[in-house]
């Protein structure tokens, strides 16, 4: 980037302390004020109350000017999205959140057009939303190190066909409640991030909530936490603190965006960073050759790959092997786009398998994708279950050699699930789950589609060269293979 670069991401979604409504102002007027914009991630029943309330219609026209996201319908309430999904097939949870989230979307959207993002409220990461906002034209779940299943690190990448955006937060937690006292340890972290970072397309990522500047709890803890649902007569607002604590919380804010600004920090949105990370893959074309070139680094592990300016998924480039294996499909062939499996692999067969029957494998699993839109969580050679893994190093085993008649079974391990979290890494600690929420289901999901994962290049990416193996640094998989 050619100068520093700070995104801001502002979670607006506390539809029951009227005070936030405020909070929201003083945020906007310290923007307007040095020219800068942020990210709001917006949540449907905040955007139902500004119609009850004096000066709603305002703070829409306000947060026009900036750039709006969805934060869901309506946040904390239970069942939340993962408490709802947690549990169900990876196509039922896609109906469940369809279901309880298209109204609030298209609330979202009609006030503010298109939303630009998706943000997932608090610890409610989940997979299986992120088709049903691909359909709904949403191009970026744009998460957080906080909150993400996904780590890999600052770098954008393409997960279940968006934009993902999960960088470490470059701010105290949380930023505006600790505001004033706060003042000069959030600008050291955003001043050191900055510092460390080593080129790149990505800017430093700063979250906050209005309501922070002005209450001494969240809304939902207060609410909703471990679990409870009281009656909606029950719901009571944050606990909020004295006024002149906020109007110095207020002013510290105002010089936060005004340092950085005189630091030569331009603020930019999810906008940009989407912009600058196109989708240059899905639809590309790639002839028998180049189809061809892949087979030697999938022989042994199912992970991304790259070159130059374009990258393939697991996924991707399994389907185009196995096109490229069956009789009479000689190219160019077209990169289309798939989920990963809804379920996990059998084990690795024992012994080798006939190039016939292998070719016949690969033409199962490409009229699956075609009819279905994801890879089968098997497919069967001869009477054995294959699970995708074991089936992308055989295929890739038999196009790197055309001469082979038999083919060995190896294992041929997922390396891009090693870009999820482990299970003790994530937040199901947060404060609205019930207490000793686990939903191994959703972490297992988020492997599986990891199928998925390329990285997101750069739309000034232009040189060229060799298939390489792609993954971000610290996800080199058990087994050391890159």
């Amino acid at each position: 980037m050619a100068t520093a670069e700070v995104a801001l991401r502002l979670d607006t979604e506390d539809f029951l302390t009227p005070e936030s409504d405020d909070a929201l102002r003083a945020i906007l007027d310290a923007l307007e004020s040095h020219d800068a914009t942020a990210t709001f991630p917006l949540v449907a029943r905040k955007l139902d109350t500004w119609r009850q309330r004096p000066g709603g219609g305002e703070l829409v026209a306000r947060l026009s000017r900036h750039t709006v996201g969805y934060h869901s319908a309506t946040h904390s309430l239970h069942p939340t999205i993962a408490e709802e999904a947690a549990g169900q097939t990876w196509l039922g949870a896609q109906a469940a959140f369809a279901a309880r989230e298209l109204a609030g979307f298209r609330q979202v959207r009609d006030a503010f057009g298109p939303p630009a993002c998706y943000t997932q409220p608090g610890g409610n990461w989940t997979a299986s939303a992120l088709p049903v906002l691909r359909r709904w034209g949403v191009p970026c779940e744009y998460s957080e190190d906080w909150n993400s299943y996904i780590d890999c690190g600052a770098t954008p990448v393409h997960y279940a066909g968006l934009l993902h955006w999960s960088a470490p937060v470059a701010a105290p937690k949380p930023l505006l409640s600790a505001l004033p006292a706060a003042l000069e340890p959030a600008l050291a972290q955003v001043r050191a991030a900055l510092a460390a970072q080593t080129g790149g397309s990505a800017p430093v990522n700063v979250v906050a909530h209005p309501t922070e500047l002005c209450t001494t709890a969240f809304w939902d803890a207060v609410n909703f936490g471990r679990g409870r649902m009281p009656p909606e007569t029950a719901w009571r607002p944050a606990p909020t603190r004295p006024p002149e604590e906020v109007a110095a919380a207020a002013a510290a804010f105002d010089r936060y965006i005004q340092r950085l600004r005189q630091d030569g920090v331009r603020f930019v949105t999810i906008r940009d960073v989407v912009a600058r990370h196109p989708d240059r893959t899905t639809g590309l074309h790639l002839d028998a050759a180049e189809v061809e070139a892949l087979a030697p680094q999938l022989c042994d592990a199912a992970v991304p790959l790259q070159r130059g300016d374009t990258a393939l998924s697991a996924a991707e480039a399994l389907n185009l092997l196995c096109r490229r294996l069956i009789a009479g499909q000689t190219g160019p062939f077209q990169v289309a786009p798939c989920d990963g499996p809804d379920g996990p692999p059998p084990p690795t067969p024992d012994g080798t398998v006939g190039r016939p029957a292998i070719t016949a494998a690969a033409a199962d699993l490409e009229r699956f994708v075609q009819e279905r839109g994801r890879l089968p969580a098997a497919v069967t050679v001869g009477r054995t279950p294959v699970g995708p893994e074991d089936l992308l190093g055989t295929v890739a085993r038999a196009v790197a050699d055309p001469r082979a008649t038999e083919i060995p079974w190896r294992p041929c391990p997922l390396l891009a699930a090693e870009c999820v979290k482990s299970p003790d890494r994530l937040h199901w600690d947060w404060a609205v789950f019930p207490a000793n929420f686990r939903p191994l289901g959703l972490w297992e999901t988020a492997r599986l589609q990891t199928w998925t994962l390329r990285p997101a290049l750069a739309a000034t990416a232009r040189h060229s060269g060799a298939w390489r193996r792609w993954l971000p640094a610290g996800a080199a998989g058990p087994s050391g293979i890159r």
